[in-house]
């Protein structure tokens, strides 16, 4: 009853306003599109932070400078860990001497295993001696047995000082490897200190001074390609399921008003903002400004379909989504296509012909 009442009341206005708007549709190209906004991003744009903690000590660039991968952009100060590292310096210099052939640890167990050896030789030569002459009868048996104990004994100390000199070994040059894996821990702490660029590229951005405290994490500058830039785009939950790679990408950005330039999807990013309720799409440029900075305004038509030949007409002509009014007065049903922002495409229930009212 509401639709038919509604269709008799705008049957009885077309009626009485003879001067209203009309039209006829019109056959020509129409595109569907799912608008986006965002912004330009350099390719690999990132922010450069640090590890450690310390004062800024130097700045090595300036904002437009560029760069190449490894350049160093900051170096920060931390005298505490300049200390470590000449400790354990010092601590892998004397480990070092100690391992050699040489150093005075190892000459002095040599020594022992040389003097053992000795005592040995000398300690088995009266036992065999003894031995010989307790064989014969000669002797006393407590002078024998004196014998084979020193023997023994010399025999003994010969195999530990052996095992000593070993482990001496074993344990210096154990003490040379953390000593050297300590040396090289130190040495990449150090290095963390300087704070190098990651991409060949341009520093955007600086966001400290010589002098700052540095935290860890902290951000110190925005890096990102000179010549590479892309969109990131953000579209709405309701739309995203029309949105695929490779799609055709219509921008505008407000440093080139009425330029109208081209791009192509490049990626749909699967999660969605829960605040904003929206997913990010990235595209390129297929044609583009001839320069572009990070962080421009950009908005976006992202082409899911389009027609080169369709009857539209005006979208404001439309009444409640699904009629319109003819030169009658009548209301007609009309079965709805293509949209964009200014015309619908008709499938059916009227044709070029038909003149029809502005609500």
């Amino acid at each position: 009853m509401r639709t038919m009442l509604l269709i008799g009341l705008c049957s009885l206005a077309a009626a009485c306003s003879p001067e209203r708007e009309s039209t006829r549709p019109t056959v020509g190209p129409i595109v569907d599109a799912v608008y986006a906004s965002g912004l330009v991003r350099s390719r690999d744009q990132y922010e450069a932070s640090a590890v450690v903690s310390g004062v800024l000590a130097k700045r090595y660039v300036e904002v437009g400078d560029s760069v190449s991968m490894g350049d160093p952009l900051f170096r920060i100060d931390d005298r505490s860990s300049a200390l470590l590292t000449r400790n354990a310096e010092s601590v892998y210099e004397l480990a070092r001497r100690n391992g050699v052939s040489g150093s005075p640890i190892l000459k002095e167990r040599t020594l022992a295993v040389q003097l053992a050896k000795e005592r040995l030789e000398n300690d088995s030569l009266l036992y065999v001696r003894q031995r010989s002459l307790w064989e014969q009868k000669v002797g006393a048996k407590v002078e024998y047995e004196q014998r084979e104990l020193a023997f023994r004994t010399a025999r003994t100390a010969y195999a530990n000082a052996r095992a000593a000199l070993e482990d001496t070994r074993n344990q210096l040059r154990n003490n040379l490897e953390v000593a050297r894996n300590n040396l090289l821990n130190n040495q990449a702490m150090k290095d963390d200190h300087l704070v190098r660029s990651l991409i060949d590229g341009r520093v955007y951005e600086l966001l400290i001074e010589p002098g700052e405290l540095v935290t860890p994490q902290q951000k110190l500058a925005v890096l990102g390609s000179a010549k590479d830039f892309e969109m990131e785009l953000q579209v709405d939950e309701f739309d995203i399921a029309r949105v695929r790679k490779g799609q055709e990408v219509q921008v505008t950005l407000d440093s080139y008003r009425g330029e109208v330039f081209e791009g192509e999807v490049s990626r749909v990013d699967p999660l969605m903002d829960p605040r904003s309720r929206t997913f990010t799409v990235k595209a390129v440029f297929t044609k583009m400004p001839g320069t572009l900075y990070p962080n421009l305004t950009v908005e976006a038509n992202i082409v899911v379909d389009r027609k080169g030949q369709a009857l539209t007409i005006p979208a404001e002509y439309l009444v409640n989504g699904a009629y319109v009014i003819t030169g009658k007065g009548d209301s007609t049903a009309v079965k709805i296509g293509l949209r964009d922002l200014q015309r619908v495409e008709v499938l059916s229930g009227i044709d070029s012909a038909t003149v029809i009212l502005k609500p």
